[in-house]
């Protein structure tokens, strides 16, 4: 009885060793069912181009979970455009100041931009993984965000001296949009940084995602996915008036994305 006893916890010894076992850089190796080499750690530094004509990076941190879950944290940065933003080019020299005019967004009023802190989940729906193919799986995240309002500025023309900047205050419509053969063009990004304004918010994102070489120690993917950011109080991009036709400002943006990630895993 002794001996069956003692046969028997080594049995339960063996198969928990080739269930799993711990291999140098906090890797595991899971046997029991082929699932090859799985890491404990992700960490990924994303680019992501969105519709229309947005982008965002920032890092991701993930905690593997199982070899086809894992569990993770993001934060990102980018600039939110209105769908109707129509660029122009006036390519103008003023004398006086000697410059030549700089691309202007013909009715924007506000730069929207976005810090994003986001909670999420990525599982693989394919297998491909074991043979360091592509995995395709989904992932989602929600979480908190902080827009920042920066007002946008034009240089208006004045005569016989050099352009001044000019942003919209709702009662200078004839100066900013109405006349508009007297914008010499956009303002430096920097003027307006002093009056930026803060409005708290919130996104969920959700996306296709595509590993590339799963079980690899360089963490490689694609994600392609819709996301959706509201914000509370004002964050009017474009001035609405019979000059901009069509525009119309809300609180939700809604967007495409293809987010690019490569970082390492451990």
């Amino acid at each position: 009885m002794r001996r069956l006893i003692l046969l028997g916890y080594g049995m339960l010894f063996t198969l928990g060793l080739a269930a799993q076992q711990e291999l140098p850089g906090n890797r595991n190796i899971y046997d029991a069912k082929d699932l090859g080499i799985i890491y404990n750690h992700e960490l990924t530094f994303n680019v992501a181009l969105a519709t229309p004509r947005n982008f965002f990076f920032g890092v991701r941190s993930g905690k593997l979970i199982t070899y086809d879950k894992t569990r993770y944290w993001t934060l990102t940065f980018g600039d939110i455009r209105h769908s109707r933003e129509r660029r122009e080019n006036p390519d103008r020299v003023n004398v006086v100041s000697n410059r030549v005019s700089r691309a202007y967004v013909f009715g924007k009023q506000n730069q929207l931009y976005a810090l994003r802190l986001g909670f999420g989940k990525k599982r693989f729906l394919s297998e491909k993984a074991r043979e360091r193919g592509v995995a395709i799986g989904y992932s989602y995240e929600f979480g908190p965000s902080l827009g920042l309002l920066k007002p946008y500025y034009l240089e208006i023309e004045r005569n016989d001296a050099a352009p001044i900047d000019v942003r919209y205050t709702g009662d200078n419509l004839d100066v900013f949009i109405n006349n508009q053969t007297n914008i010499f063009g956009a303002s430096a990004w920097t003027v307006g940084l002093d009056e930026i304004g803060f409005r708290p918010g919130a996104h969920v994102k959700f996306a296709t995602h595509f590993g590339f070489g799963a079980y690899d120690e360089t963490a490689k993917s694609l994600e392609a996915g819709v996301m959706a950011d509201y914000f509370f109080g004002n964050t009017d991009i474009m001035v609405e008036s019979d000059l901009t036709p069509g525009v119309s400002n809300s609180p939700l943006f809604l967007s495409l994305f293809l987010n690019f990630q490569i970082g390492k895993r451990w």
